[in-house]
């Protein structure tokens, strides 16, 4: 590979690779071949690390780096096995077709909270669920998605997603944008952590963002981003994603980010009430 942080997908070879907002790191680092048509020139098993590599202090030793999910060394097998290995994201003759824009209007643009969820498909990460929130915390659309490529691995320790979900989803993604840019202007405001993936996913142009992720930034600065899960703890005292095997939800990240923002709002202004 040209670098551990880098994806490559040339003349039909791509690199097994985790998930593109965590800067496409690699699942089990080897090389594999997939054809524009979806089929993998062999199949393989893919053993890797979920977790990432973080210090922790040993007795008698001192400071060593382990994985998270299982407490492995740097260098030891991998604790989980996939039916094949995945690719992260399109071809870059395909990753820029099909955007839409949100396109301004007259009547109230409103505040929305949105989080997607995303499959690995032949194709790469695509989208297969997409819940948005109101101001009250209310679901104002909420649907599964086909994705246009089959699915091979359905992420579900992230995406909370199975195979028995899909039986009978036939919304495309297509039909998610002409929704969603039914509901949105280009003034609505988008609530959500990490936007830039869900826009991604979503195929959708919108600059009226504000991302928890950078309004409570991490203490090291960019690239390293606080985790929902732990802002929602810390400032509201709620415990999210605590499922063991069951994955995110979508619905639930979303509402998170928009009581972390109604809470960011009225924190500030007793700030301010109080300096005055």
């Amino acid at each position: 590979p040209e670098g551990r942080g880098q994806h490559r997908q040339e003349q039909g070879q791509g690199w097994c690779t985790r998930h593109p907002a965590l800067g496409c790191q690699l699942r089990c680092n080897k090389p594999f071949i997939i054809y524009d048509n979806g089929d993998y020139q062999s199949v393989e098993e893919c053993v890797y690390h979920y977790g990432r590599i973080i210090k922790t202090k040993e007795y008698g030793v001192g400071w060593i780096s382990v994985y998270s999910c299982c407490k492995g060394g740097r260098d030891s097998a991998g604790c989980q096995v996939a039916k094949l290995h995945v690719t992260a994201g399109e071809q870059p003759s395909s990753s820029q077709s099909g955007y839409e824009q949100t396109e301004s209007m007259d009547d109230n643009p409103g505040v929305y909270a949105l989080d997607c969820e995303m499959c690995y498909t032949t194709l790469g990460l695509q989208l297969t669920r997409v819940t948005v929130v109101n101001m009250e915390l209310q679901s104002v659309y909420e649907t599964l998605v086909k994705p246009s490529h089959p699915i091979v691995d359905y992420n579900t320790r992230f995406s909370g997603l199975m195979a028995e979900h899909f039986r009978g989803v036939e919304t495309s993604l297509q039909d998610v944008q002409r929704s969603l840019t039914e509901l949105f202007s280009a003034e609505t405001i988008l609530v959500g952590h990490s936007l830039e993936s869900d826009l991604r996913s979503l195929k959708l142009i919108h600059s009226s963002v504000v991302d928890t992720a950078l309004v409570f930034p991490h203490h090291k600065g960019p690239p390293y981003k606080r985790a929902l899960k732990s802002l929602m703890t810390e400032h509201l005292q709620r415990f999210i994603q605590d499922s063991v095997d069951g994955g995110h939800d979508s619905m639930e990240d979303s509402v998170a980010c928009m009581e972390l923002m109604l809470w960011k709002v009225k924190a500030d202004l007793l700030k301010s009430s109080r300096r005055s």
